[in-house]
């Protein structure tokens, strides 16, 4: 017992002495300073899983977004430009990651921007076996006007088939456009069409066009638009797509009737960019 006793006063005199008391708060601040240090050098690898919100950069030029975005590190990359009438280029259309989200500073921003127009050559055609309001749809889908400059009679074609048509002031012949015929997206055409003598039309189908495109077509085919009616956010009526119409495509009409559209900014499914959904891109105008 005597023995225990010597021992834990032993004990005791060591852990109370200067050197141990020393060398103890020695190693713990040792071992405080290296969980600070890493600490430290965890939360600046990771930003501690910090996010930062990402601005709405549309409609902003690129230049200007990076200015805006400085002070969070982002990277931008332009994945794609589209033409976009009345759009000077370099102007931001859609952004991933989506406005508003949340992520980590020095995040790649990808843009989709607006760019220069390029050439378009027009669809080889049979000018004196191609119906018009088909026709006008596909140059709409890539930017080209078409109106009726005049209607010539002729009871041996369908109403609205295209007997020739003029650009600038020129009048483009079949032969012209087999060899190629390039315009530029805003150039419209103006198209001789057949009739047969009736206040009657064809309503023609303008589902997937631009609201601006759509009304160009309707007033050249003697009618006009309607009601309008808006479904979801309308941030530009021009730019918006057409989502339904009544009376539908290919129903009768009389002239002067008016239509009903259904506008919806983004473009509805089922429009492939450009393609006449009904083409599948073998028609020789038979």
């Amino acid at each position: 017992m005597e023995n225990l006793k010597a021992f834990a006063k032993e004990v005791w005199l060591f852990l109370s002495s200067g050197i141990f008391l020393k060398n103890f708060a020695m190693m713990l601040g040792a071992l405080v300073g290296i969980a600070l240090i890493s600490n430290w050098f965890l939360g600046c690898y990771t930003n501690h899983g910090e996010s930062v919100q990402v601005d709405d950069f549309t409609g902003m030029e690129v230049s200007d977004a990076k200015r805006q975005a400085r002070d969070k590190d982002f990277e931008f990359e332009v994945l794609d430009s589209v033409w976009k009438e009345g759009k000077p280029s370099g102007i931001i259309l859609s952004q991933t990651p989506a406005p508003l989200s949340r992520v980590k500073e020095g995040r790649k921003i990808y843009l989709t921007v607006t760019g220069e127009p390029e050439s378009y050559r027009l669809p080889d055609i049979k000018l004196s076996a191609y119906e018009f309001d088909r026709y006008a749809k596909k140059l709409a889908m890539n930017g080209v006007k078409s109106r009726i400059k005049e209607r010539v009679y002729d009871r041996k074609q369908e109403d609205g088939s295209i007997l020739y048509f003029y650009h600038d002031g020129k009048k483009v012949t079949e032969g012209e456009v087999k060899s190629g015929y390039y315009v530029m997206p805003g150039d419209v055409l103006e198209f001789v069409v057949t009739e047969q003598r009736s206040n009657q039309l064809q309503v023609p189908d303008i589902v997937c066009m631009n609201y601006s495109a759509a009304e160009f077509l309707i007033s050249s085919s003697n009618l006009m638009i309607g009601t309008v009616n808006e479904e979801g956010t309308i941030t530009s009526q021009s730019t918006a797509y057409i989502l339904r119409q009544s009376p539908a495509a290919g129903q009768p009409m009389q002239m002067g009737g008016q239509i009903t559209v259904w506008l919806s900014q983004s473009q509805p499914p089922g429009c492939d960019d450009g393609q006449d959904a009904s083409d599948d891109g073998t028609d020789d105008g038979q």
